[in-house]
C-alpha cells in the first residue's frame, strides 16, 4: 500500500509539532522490531540472531525480566 503525498505532509508535520511522540514511537519500534524479528527473512538482524540464538533467547528472557520490573515500579 502506497501512501499518499498529503498523508506523509500530515504525518511530517505532525511529528514537527509532537518531538517527543516521535521519539516515543521510534523506541517502542525499535524494540518491538528486536523482539519481533522474521528471522526466515534474509536481513542483518535476522542472519545475527540465527548465528546467535542462544544468545538472543538469553537477551529476550532479561528484556522480560526488565519489563516486568519497570512495571511492578511504575504501578508503586
Amino acid at each position: 500500500m502506497t501512501t499518499s503525498d498529503s498523508l506523509k505532509k500530515a504525518i511530517k508535520k505532525y511529528q514537527e509539532k509532537n518531538p517527543l511522540m516521535k521519539t516515543y514511537w521510534n523506541r517502542k519500534g525499535g524494540a518491538r522490531q528486536f523482539i519481533l524479528a522474521d528471522l526466515s527473512k534474509d536481513t542483518k538482524l535476522s542472519q545475527a540472531i540465527n548465528e546467535n540464538r542462544l544468545q538472543y533467547i538469553d537477551d529476550l528472557k532479561e528484556l522480560r525480566g526488565d519489563i516486568d520490573q519497570r512495571l511492578k515500579d511504575l504501578q508503586r
